[in-house]
């Protein structure tokens, strides 16, 4: 776990793309928008 994912909070807008894994779609790239 890259950790980000805690530092985001419920209303924090965040960018992410999606990506195919073994166990269904993940969020990757994950980054807060300014």
């Amino acid at each position: 776990n890259s950790g980000l994912i805690d530092q985001i909070r419920e209303n924090d807008e965040v960018e992410y793309d999606e990506e195919r894994g073994k166990k269904g779609m993940n969020a990757v790239n994950v980054k807060l928008v300014d």
